[in-house]
């Protein structure tokens, strides 16, 4: 089974080891993305819901200091 990495250039690149998503068998894996600014790299203003709204929940703390981050898994 191949693994494809997928990559935007609308996302900023992650912060620390991670990809923005990969394709295997099928289904997409999105890495969870916090809201942040691709051409500053910085958190966008106007906490959680501007955050949400950038489209990007962990348990402890998030990259940044960032209020909310979604993952999600699709079937392609």
């Amino acid at each position: 089974m191949s693994k494809n990495a997928i990559t935007s250039p609308e996302l900023a690149p992650p912060v620390g080891p991670f990809s923005q998503a990969i394709e295997v068998g099928g289904f997409i894996y999105f890495s969870g993305q916090v809201g942040q600014d691709p051409t500053t790299g910085k958190l966008v203003a106007g906490g959680i819901a501007a955050e949400t709204e950038r489209a990007t929940i962990a348990v402890a703390a998030l990259p940044l200091g960032a209020c909310v981050e979604i993952d999600l898994i699709v079937k392609a």
